[in-house]
């Protein structure tokens, strides 16, 4: 529980410096009740990669039982390209249904033209490619201020 709360609170701050910095693109404009415009893209960012993640495990899991299972070693692989390809279309996606449901659900945050809506997708997409790649030490790091362990450390108790 402590993981995931340290989680979020770190989800929701770079959030918020992403949706602040993303303001001065063309087509975006934040209004009142920011904080709830970076609550509700916080929470629908992590529920929407949350979900997209089991989904990906799962299609990874069943890739691999079918080439295991066929005689010939099944179908080739998804080259190393296509698979960073379609991740990528993904993250996109997932990042334009973020940003989609925070319009919808919170009135702070204006998107006008198409031009808007591509920049500000752009922007929380790579805003959430470097947020995975800096979220575990940042985590690892709270936990040690915090007094417990790392998500990937366990607790020695004499």
């Amino acid at each position: 529980m402590k993981a995931w709360a340290i989680r979020t609170a770190i989800a929701f701050v770079f959030n918020g410096i992403t949706l602040w910095a993303a303001s001065i693109l063309p087509g975006v404009r934040l209004g009142g009740g920011f904080l709830w415009v970076v609550l509700v893209l916080t929470a629908a960012s992590l529920l929407l990669r949350g979900a997209a993640a089991v989904l990906f495990r799962r299609l990874d899991a069943r890739q691999r039982a079918d080439e295991t299972q066929a005689p010939d070693g099944g179908q080739p692989a998804r080259s190393k390209a296509a698979r960073k390809a379609l991740v990528a279309a993904a993250g996109l996606a997932l990042s334009l249904a973020a940003v989609w449901l925070t319009t919808a659900f919170a009135g702070g945050l204006v998107i006008t033209g198409t031009a808007g809506w591509v920049l500000l997708t752009v922007v929380v997409w790579l805003a959430s490619v470097i947020f995975e790649s800096v979220d575990d030490g940042l985590e690892n790091k709270a936990q040690q201020l915090l007094g417990g362990t790392g998500p990937g450390e366990s607790e020695v108790k004499e």
